[in-house]
């Protein structure tokens, strides 16, 4: 049981730190855009990102989507490894791919909905859409499953329990 409590403070430890990372990458990015997009100096631009200044407004804007994409595949296989430390069945790990599968091909629907039929991105199935990659860059969904799996195995744990005391 200890053992398990230090491993899911480990996975804890890390989602935050990859969380922190991957907003203070997008933070640093957006501060630059804005600088290029402003023309505003005052703008803190930190070490290790002073090279991003070479590139124009649209491809640090365009940089954003694979960037997305790289997060999301590193989330989904952070939440799968996660799952499977802690010998969750496959089943929930099944369910974590179809949610990445349904959240990923729903978010690009509703761009190219946004794209083609109002010629911008920046309408309300844009915003739906970044909520969704929001989830995909979380652990949520393997939390939620996780809890659904404990909770499965404890009501299968009591129901044994119930009826081997017969």
């Amino acid at each position: 049981m200890k053992l398990h409590l230090i491993k899911l403070f480990l996975f804890l430890s890390f989602f935050v730190c990859l969380g922190l990372f991957r907003e203070y990458v997008f933070i640093n990015i957006n501060n630059i855009i804005y600088f290029k997009y402003y023309k505003n100096t005052t703008v803190p631009i930190p070490f290790g990102f002073g090279w991003l200044t070479k590139f124009s407004y649209a491809t640090l804007y365009y940089l954003k989507y694979p960037l997305t994409i790289l997060f999301v595949v590193v989330y989904y296989f952070s939440n799968a490894f996660f799952l499977k430390s802690f010998s969750v069945s496959f089943f929930y790990i099944r369910i974590l791919k179809w949610a990445y599968v349904v959240i990923i091909v729903t978010s690009a629907l509703l761009m190219l909905y946004a794209y083609f039929f109002h010629q911008k991105l920046n309408d309300d199935e844009y915003s739906i859409s970044r909520a969704f990659m929001g989830i995909a860059q979380s652990p949520l969904i393997s939390f939620i499953l996780f809890a659904l799996y404990l909770w499965d195995k404890n009501k299968f744990q009591n129901h044994e329990k119930r009826h081997s005391s017969i």
